[in-house]
């Protein structure tokens, strides 16, 4: 493998929120279970319409994975559920962008600041020493994606003027 060619997969940090989502729409479809067992026939299709919302808002989505491929000045990020189904998320020609620095770092307060689309690729758990969060900055989008050093590393081969390190 050359070093102008690197792959990278990611876990993506479990959101609050669709969890919460998940597990109210199989609490309603017990209930409904109750329901029509006690009440009226008629609510066992809610049982049917909960489970259903219920696999296909959080089930389907539980496990999101995040694979980068980086190929002569191209990031290509694809996304991963339940590592079954893939599905290509975004295409980057790197000699596009603006800059690529550390999220939170002191080049990027222009570019924050500036109003324009947010990607959200990143694992969604604080840096470690194996992961770091950069920001890839476009005309107006912003990309967030968690990449190891040698990654990072096979980037500044060909794009050296365009990635701050700190």
């Amino acid at each position: 493998m050359s070093e102008a060619y690197k792959e990278l997969l990611i876990k993506q940090k479990e959101s609050g929120k669709d969890k919460l989502i998940g597990y109210a729409m199989v609490v309603l479809a017990a209930l409904c279970i109750g329901a029509g067992l006690f009440i009226s026939p008629l609510a066992f299709i809610g049982t049917v319409a909960f489970g259903v919302l219920a696999y296909f808002l959080y089930f389907a989505k539980m496990q999101v994975e995040y694979e980068y491929t980086y190929m002569d000045r191209e990031l290509r990020i694809d996304r991963i559920y339940n590592e079954t189904k893939r599905k290509s998320v975004a295409t980057l020609d790197l000699t596009k962008m603006e800059i690529m620095a550390k999220l939170g770092s002191s080049h990027l307060e222009s570019y924050m600041r500036s109003e324009g689309k947010v990607h959200d690729f990143s694992t969604g758990y604080p840096d470690t020493e194996e992961l770091q969060t950069y920001v890839i900055c476009f005309s107006g989008e912003k990309y967030l994606v968690s990449i190891t050093d040698e990654f990072l590393k096979a980037m500044r081969i060909t794009l050296a003027h365009k990635i701050k390190l700190n």
